[in-house]
């Protein structure tokens, strides 16, 4: 018997420039065949009804006219007929937006980081548990073929991760961007931190933790990291970015062994030249890999953008690889994004879990990744204390 199709109905809260990469990637053709189909049925916008038929149209979404356009994004929670909302807000207003839609019952997919720090991260996920909801970061590389490949076919056969470099960089910062640019608006959350780093902590994540269980006596800790801010901009907008971690065993009598070790980078004013279109620089070659994993049996390289994978490297140098004269094998793993971004695969992830809830009243929500994202979201907590990055208060209050 042929499985039934679900229809997951969405809900955009903002209409921002990630909405504008999402959302058509997201209503892209399916097969017949899919088990799952996506429609967005409402959206809100502090913009008039003129500029939201605007933006629909400029995305070429599919059937516009019927979409139900909210000029108060609270009513929309509220009111609205949807599965999830998709809430694409700066990150300093992830926390009250999700903290109304969950208290609204809602099904929330939120743009990463999720939040500002861990304690807002914390306290969403305990209120989505309590009300019965889905709750979900939507760091979307995680859940690529590529990366998924990665962690469950390829670590588990490469040995003990020792080293990592992860590294995401590229010039978001032109000499013609405005200084009143999100990117540079400590207000709106700036700093390349929270906006590249919290995609290249996940790869030190995938290669430290991939395979960690609850039972494994491990845990990985900030050590060091120290941040320059970009030149020429007022705020002290957090620019060049390095953070080490460590990877360390606890054994019965609680002493601690270093296990691995992590190097992370960031920079949103190189390498690479600024004058292509932004999502153009994103794509842009590069001269070395964004993520290179270092363990026992080989080593996996990803090229740049880290944040979309499509193809992995792997030096296999365990004596059951070697060739005839001892020297390294080569490997090379294709896992293309079947079509766009490839950003619908998140969304597939949290419809199919709201899909297996619909009509079954679990007594509890989940938040899919919530131990994933907790750890990347306190790693950079700790990250921004040691290096000295400082939003205002209210920004970060729970």
């Amino acid at each position: 018997m042929a499985e039934e199709r679900f229809t997951c109905r969405w809900a955009a809260l903002s209409l921002s420039n990630i909405a504008s990469v999402f959302l058509p990637d997201l209503l892209h053709l399916r097969e017949s065949s899919a088990s799952i189909k996506h429609e967005l049925v409402s959206v809100s916008t502090t913009g008039g009804a003129s500029r939201a038929a605007d933006w629909l149209k400029q995305n070429k979404i599919p059937n516009a006219e019927s979409i139900i356009v909210y000029h108060s994004w609270e009513e929309m929670l509220e009111k609205g007929d949807f599965d999830v909302v998709y809430i694409s807000t700066p990150h300093p207003l992830h926390y009250a937006h999700v903290q109304k839609a969950l208290q609204c019952k809602r099904n929330v997919l939120v743009e990463k980081p999720a939040t500002m720090n861990r304690a807002q991260f914390t306290q969403l996920c305990n209120l989505a548990k309590e009300v019965n909801v889905v709750l979900m970061e939507a760091m979307w590389t995680r859940y690529l073929p590529a990366t998924l490949y990665f962690q469950h076919k390829l670590l588990p056969r490469i040995g003990d991760v020792k080293r990592v470099y992860a590294e995401f960089s590229f010039p978001i910062v032109s000499p013609d961007l405005s200084h009143e640019s999100r990117f540079l608006d400590k207000a709106a959350g700036a700093g390349s931190l929270l906006d590249q780093g919290v995609y290249a902590l996940t790869w030190a994540d995938l290669a430290l933790n991939g395979l960690t269980s609850s039972q494994d006596k491990t845990q990985t800790e900030v050590v060091y990291a120290h941040s320059m801010p970009v030149p020429g901009v007022q705020g002290d907008v957090d620019d060049i970015n390095t953070i080490i971690l460590n990877k360390i065993k606890i054994n019965e009598s609680g002493g601690k062994q270093q296990e691995a070790v992590a190097i992370v980078t960031t920079s949103m004013t190189l390498p690479g030249s600024s004058k292509p279109a932004f999502y153009q620089r994103l794509q842009a070659t590069k001269a070395a890999p964004a993520v290179r994993i270092e363990a026992t049996k080989a080593s996996v390289s990803v090229p740049f953008p880290p944040i979309r994978p499509q193809e992995l490297y792997v030096q296999w140098y365990d004596e059951e690889h070697l060739d005839e004269n001892g020297f390294e094998t080569d490997e090379v793993i294709k896992m293309p994004v079947e079509r766009g971004w490839g950003i619908w695969y998140q969304a597939d992830v949290i419809a199919e879990r709201v899909a297996r809830r619909n009509g079954n009243d679990q007594g509890t929500g989940e938040v899919i990744g919530e131990e994933e994202s907790g750890r990347v979201i306190g790693w950079m907590d700790r990250a921004r204390e040691m290096a000295g990055i400082v939003y205002d208060a209210a920004l970060e209050q729970v």
